[in-house]
């Protein structure tokens, strides 16, 4: 791969670029956004940005999984707390990517690189579920179903708007009702 002006190391440059994308995805949206406005602010020129990322579901996927990697540490620290705040956390540090999860579910369709990310994002919050529901008692099975549940209510909570309360009032009656 050809190295931009700077010298920069790819590496380094990525990340660059990826908190430029990630904050004006949160500002403009992702749909506003475009790739060679991510490259002017990240100091690259237009077509540099290809040689990081193929396209901009590229670009979102790589700033998703940023955004999964920056939370999943915080979420496993409280492993000692209650599911019920551990699964608030969880929204909470997602919820701080803005609209992202929204414009993951328009795009499913459009683009395999996002519905794979879609898909293993899913996978992970379902693993991490039945793994907890396990611990709190559940059989396996009810389990699965559980946490399959709470992966949906979870992206509720983030594509819809709610109050901190409705949003405590809505993880406490679903997992009231698994356990």
């Amino acid at each position: 791969m050809a190295r931009n002006k700077r010298h920069v190391e790819q590496k380094i440059k990525r990340e660059e670029i990826e908190a430029v994308a990630m904050a004006l995805f949160k500002e403009q949206g992702y749909d506003k956004t475009s790739m060679a406005s991510v490259a002017k602010a990240a100091g690259v020129a237009a077509n540099t940005i290809y040689w990081y990322y193929e396209n901009k579901d590229d670009l979102l996927v790589a700033v998703l999984n940023r955004e999964v990697m920056q939370a999943m540490p915080q979420v496993i620290a409280m492993q000692n707390a209650p599911l019920t705040e551990r699964v608030l956390k969880l929204i909470e540090q997602f919820e701080s990517s803005g609209s992202l999860m929204t414009d993951v579910h328009s795009r499913v369709s459009h683009s395999e690189v996002v519905r794979d990310w879609h898909d293993r994002f899913h996978q992970m919050v379902e693993q991490l579920s039945v793994s907890e529901l396990i611990k709190a008692g559940l059989e396996p099975a009810v389990a699965v179903l559980g946490a399959r549940l709470m992966v949906y209510v979870i992206e509720g909570l983030l594509a819809h708007p709610h109050t901190l309360e409705e949003r405590v009032q809505v993880v406490e009656h679903a997992l009231g009702k698994l356990m």
